[in-house]
């Protein structure tokens, strides 16, 4: 008798269990808000396995999420630095270097490479004060291979105390660079939402965001599944000749090989030689023939430090 009560327990905690997690899974699907102007609003695509993305004008946030009763709490991904930077070896550069800035506008950003002033590190600004139109790629040229590469912003407030300075280890000897800054964004933290009546109500909304089906193809399932796919750090990146990130599997070999004389990833397939010398040709930036690979620098140190700055930024970014 006590065997055929526990059964029937286990039997109801198990349909309990069922139930709860078909009750988790049912939000599952695109939640669309309007912001009330002509940038649009922003979609909130909610998955069964506690991933989200927001995609709005201007960006994206992926992160995960769980539900306490009728409340969602949403946690977004946050990088664990605000620097990152990759190199390689440019044989085209000899003994000067050159660096890709990518978000470097965001905020006021700077950047050394190992100079000093005063004893201080000597800094120069990656842009003017608020720069607009902005150039792509944005790349500056230096007459040496630095040693070590410095990087530091300016958080909000002018807070100088908390100013970290990134120290970067360059020991390989790269000259050529793709450097990364992800400012630290208030919008990343984490937030909550109201599940009620089939709708989803995002802080003081009274409208609510009724739910429609997650893509299962086309454009946005393609580029929701690369930003959920995506590693939240990675040791190396792949970049064709004009800036464009590759997601090619250079390891394939039916379609790649490694051309050590142009330190690159090929695909015989397609290549046509000296390609990458050609910027203006048709559809150039978009083509995936050639492809660099850029290893992670080593981050040596992040800490606080007082710092010199040269006058002039590096870029001037002003529209006319």
């Amino acid at each position: 008798m006590k065997i055929t009560k526990l059964l029937a327990l286990a039997a109801f905690l198990i349909t309990l269990n069922l139930s709860f997690s078909m009750a988790q899974t049912n939000i599952a699907g695109v939640y669309r808000r309007s912001s009330g102007n002509p940038e649009g609003g922003n979609s909130f695509f909610i998955f069964d396995d506690h991933k989200f993305v927001v995609a709005f004008f201007g960006g994206v946030i992926a992160g995960t999420w769980h539900m306490e009763n009728n409340k969602i709490h949403f946690k977004p991904n946050v990088s664990e630095h605000s620097f990152y930077i990759y190199g390689r070896h440019n044989k085209e550069l000899k003994d000067s270097s050159k660096i890709y800035f990518q978000g470097f506008n965001d905020r006021p950003t700077f950047v050394g490479l190992g100079k000093k002033q005063a004893e201080m590190p000597l800094m120069k600004s990656v842009f003017n004060e608020n720069p607009n139109c902005v150039p792509y790629p944005s790349v500056a040229k230096f007459g040496e291979i630095p040693a070590q590469l410095l990087f530091t912003d300016l958080p909000y407030g002018n807070d100088a105390p908390k100013r970290a300075m990134y120290a970067f280890d360059n020991s390989e000897k790269y000259n050529d660079f793709i450097a990364y800054y992800i400012k630290d964004d208030r919008d990343r933290n984490p937030f909550d939402a109201e599940l009620k009546d089939g709708k989803i109500y995002f802080g003081y909304d009274d409208k609510g965001s009724a739910k429609y089906p997650l893509p299962t193809a086309g454009e946005d399932f393609e580029f929701i599944k690369q930003i959920l796919a995506a590693p939240q750090s990675t040791e190396k990146i792949f970049y064709n000749p004009f800036y464009k990130e590759s997601t090619a599997d250079v390891s394939d070999k039916r379609n790649w090989k490694f051309d050590e004389g142009k330190n690159a990833f090929i695909n015989f397939l397609n290549y046509v030689e000296g390609e990458e010398n050609r910027p203006n040709e048709q559809d150039a930036y978009n083509k995936m023939n050639i492809v660099y690979q850029f290893n992670l620098l080593k981050l040596i140190q992040k800490e606080p430090k007082a710092f010199s700055k040269e006058a002039k930024p590096l870029f001037v970014a002003k529209c006319n």
